[in-house]
């Protein structure tokens, strides 16, 4: 079954999304937040090798028309493994303005152009609900309009595949600082990185998580963690391990040296 993106307006700590907030003359009047409800299916979109086409799923869930404008942008990522988007003419899709009417849905076709490279290509498909603002008739003063954009991860697979990556860490002072690499020619999605704190014997003095994200090919992101001092007196050993989606084995590990223990 796919994965589905939604369009309403509650955390989540899975997939990111933007907000546009399209706003008329606030005065001191009361304002209303207005916006659609909808989803789109699948999630991501994978190209397999001899794959030249696919297709996304719009469906509105709402009561209301729905309009919305649809781009493609070139995805990479920069040396601290920052999301840099460049526009494309790689990928062909479908429309790029559809109307839904309430309750119904609508298709996205996505074509790619080129054959397989030596690495994976990466872009996002920008889908953007379109909504001008407009005094509300029912409400005093001016109406705030919350536009939900998706960006579909869209990746096309290279000619031959090759997953690949390399952890180190460093403690410096109470700061880890844990350097992660993708040296394979394919994306990977860091689930998480866990840290440990233990002893000499085995046990543990103190657990943490990070929070992780896609990780596209030839990029390196560092995360840092600050270790509490009494923590770091307490361990002989920290273990970090890297979660990923892929079958990588991404651990590291660090000897406490507990006369740099303090900030």
């Amino acid at each position: 079954m796919f994965d589905t993106l939604r369009g309403r307006l509650r955390p989540s700590n899975l997939f990111s999304f933007t907000i546009s907030l399209f706003i008329a003359t606030l005065l001191l009047s009361p304002v209303v937040a207005a916006a659609g409800e909808w989803r789109v299916t699948p999630i991501r979109l994978f190209f397999d090798r001899g794959a030249r086409s696919g297709i996304l799923n719009v469906q509105n869930d709402s009561d209301s028309a729905m309009n919305l404008q649809v781009k493609a942008m070139a995805w990479n990522q920069d040396a601290e493994g920052k999301d840099q988007y460049a526009d494309t003419g790689e990928l062909v899709f479908f429309p790029k303005f559809l109307t839904i009417p309430p309750k119904e849905e609508r298709v996205i076709r996505i074509g790619i152009k080129g054959v397989p490279g030596p690495r994976e290509k990466t872009y996002r498909l920008f889908i953007e609900e379109v909504t001008p603002p407009r005094k509300d008739d029912k409400t005093e003063g001016a109406t705030v309009f919350v536009n939900v954009r998706f960006a579909v991860p869209l990746f096309i697979s290279p000619a031959k595949d090759g997953v690949s990556a390399q952890l180190q860490a460093e403690l410096h002072g109470t700061s880890l600082v844990s350097t992660l690499q993708n040296t394979g020619n394919m994306h990977f999605r860091l689930s998480s990185l866990d840290i440990v704190g233990k002893t000499l014997k085995g046990e543990e003095t103190f657990k943490q998580k990070i929070e992780g994200w896609y990780l596209l090919s030839g990029a390196t992101r560092t995360f840092t963690a600050d270790i509490p001092a009494e923590a770091c007196l307490n361990s002989d050993l920290i273990e970090i391990e890297g979660i990923t989606d892929r079958k990588i084995s991404l651990k590291s590990k660090i000897t406490v040296d507990k006369s740099s223990c303090r900030p």
